[in-house]
């Protein structure tokens, strides 16, 4: 990396900001963690928000299997089509936390876990941020921008430890690139941690090996003449690389885990039908975050590459075709090019101040950020921080308004899931969505036709389910062969239109926005 464009700050600080009470001001870093919590319960719908997906049921009753049996699930136990069959519960180690948190503390604290991590993402980027471009405002900015892009995937699910060591990960490729290389054996252990957590662990390797390719193309391609020793480095991230991946083999499943994993992320066919794996819709007001990080950010990575910075912008680079490839990548896109963009800024600023109209006013810039930071690199008690989560976390247990802990009342209507319980139905097709929450409110007393373990069931499954939903033709015949005696689908469903004209159906509950049938033939034993 270019001393040039990144440089430690030294500490040169007025005796002023070693004062007892300055530990106790908030800092910027505060206000990046809190970030998440105001933008969250202030200006989006509060816990629910976290709870918009019934993934997380699944999830946690996952986690109560494990803690009930003391062993990690290998085969399926929440279907009725497919009860017994090989079933990879890769994100065990997320269940087993949170299960455990839900069996004391109820949705709160699942809600409050993952708010933690939210906070902790916000955090992570900042600094991250900071350590590259040495600008506090300007990292603040960016940060702002990556965390507001990342809402759209503010789920209380798995993939937000993906997010933490993701930045953790850049931190530490960043260290290394500073010289201290110590730092990679750090990676190994974070990256067994990982892969019993999500299966985003892939990422982690993924930024080990463009800061390799990054690191081997600067030196062939450099001003000086390459030599075995001065591809160090990028050998020392390969190795690193290298070491994670066999370190990933350290699960449950072993091998059949990146096999599975392979497997299910090269089908395509499923991954159509798989609503976050598309692309984002530019029509939502949301991807205006994205439009702007994906202008500014894909442009860094070119200035990147001509100022010594191959690895961060094969990174960015990498990131914005995923987040292009699937709305489900955009938030890590979003959390890793910030940096590059912020470089790109400082660049663009500098460059400003060298003409006559914005010299002036670059100057004055800059002048109140040296005069900042002193203060901001004061060391801190982090007060702010943690009032700010101690707040959080005595409102979630009060559950009153935005911090009431449920699944969104909106997407999960609970008199008709009661309505639905209490019918008593043995075989029930409803949408994976609402098949997440049944399970999550009364397993093991109900089970699924299909849920949202999409990597389960499989393509043919899915398939299925697809033609019965949709009200192919072949949707009736499908009911009968899985015996189904009981269907549970929102009005505007083509299903409903179908088994509202069939002799073999009667209605048993319509509120406007869900409808209930009951087979004629009655319950199957």
């Amino acid at each position: 990396m270019d001393t040039a464009l990144v440089q430690p700050w030294h500490d040169s600080r007025p005796a002023e900001t070693n004062r007892w009470y300055v530990r106790l001001l908030p800092s910027l870093t505060d206000f990046a963690f809190i970030l998440p919590l105001f933008l969250l319960f202030g200006m989006l719908r509060g816990a629910s928000q976290l709870l918009s997906d019934g993934d997380t049921g699944w999830h946690i009753r996952t986690g109560d299997w494990i803690l009930q049996h003391g062993r990690i699930p290998t085969v399926d136990f929440f279907s009725f089509t497919m009860p017994g069959r090989r079933w990879y519960a890769w994100e065990w180690g997320w269940d087993f936390l949170f299960g455990f948190v839900h069996h004391w503390t109820g949705l709160a604290g699942v809600v409050f876990l993952n708010v933690v991590l939210l906070c902790l993402s916000a955090a992570l980027v900042f600094r991250l941020i900071r350590r590259y471009s040495e600008n506090d405002i300007l990292a603040f900015a960016f940060t702002m921008l990556a965390v507001c892009g990342s809402m759209i995937h503010w789920l209380a699910r798995p993939h937000l430890i993906t997010w933490v060591f993701a930045l953790l990960f850049s931190h530490l490729i960043l260290s290394v690139e500073q010289g201290n290389r110590r730092m990679l054996w750090y990676a190994p252990p974070l990256m067994l941690v990982w892969t019993n957590l999500h299966g985003g662990f892939f990422t982690g390797i993924m930024l080990l090996l463009a800061s390799a390719l990054g690191d081997a193309l600067q030196v062939t391609f450099g001003n000086a003449k390459p030599s075995a020793r001065s591809y160090r480095r990028a050998f020392e991230y390969l190795a690193c690389a290298l070491g994670c991946a066999l370190v990933t083999l350290i699960n449950p499943y072993g091998w059949h885990l990146h096999q599975h994993l392979i497997g299910y992320l090269r089908d395509s066919t499923m991954l159509n039908s798989i609503t976050e794996f598309q692309t984002i819709s530019f029509h939502n007001p949301g991807s205006i975050f994205f439009e702007c990080m994906l202008l500014i950010g894909v442009t860094a990575a070119f200035w990147c590459f001509s100022n010594q910075l191959v690895g961060l912008g094969l990174t960015t680079l990498l990131w914005a075709h995923a987040a292009l490839f699937s709305s489900r990548n955009i938030p890590i896109f979003m959390l890793l090019s910030a940096a590059p963009a912020a470089l790109l800024a400082q660049e663009l600023l500098t460059r400003l101040g060298h003409s006559a109209l914005f010299s002036g006013l670059v100057r004055d810039v800059k002048d109140i950020v040296l005069e900042f930071k002193p203060f901001e690199r004061a060391s801190r008690s982090y007060l702010v921080s943690g009032v700010g989560l101690l707040f959080v976390g005595i409102s979630l247990a009060a559950g009153k308004g935005a911090f009431h802990s449920e699944f969104n009342p909106k997407s999960f209507p609970a008199p008709v899931m009661t309505a639905v319980h209490n019918a008593h139905f043995h075989r029930l097709f409803t949408s994976d969505q609402w098949a997440d929450y049944l399970i999550y409110s009364y397993y093991p007393s109900q089970s699924a036709f299909f849920d949202g373990r999409s990597d389960f069931y499989g393509d043919g499954m899915i398939g299925k389910y697809q033609h019965i939903m949709s009200a192919q033709y072949d949707c009736e015949e499908l009911l009968k062969k899985f015996s189904i005696d009981g269907v549970l689908v929102k009005t505007d469903q083509p299903l409903a239109t179908v088994l509202k004209r069939s002799q073999d159906w009667k209605l048993l509950f319509d509120n406007g926005s869900a409808i209930i049938f009951q087979s004629r033939k009655g319950r199957i034993e």
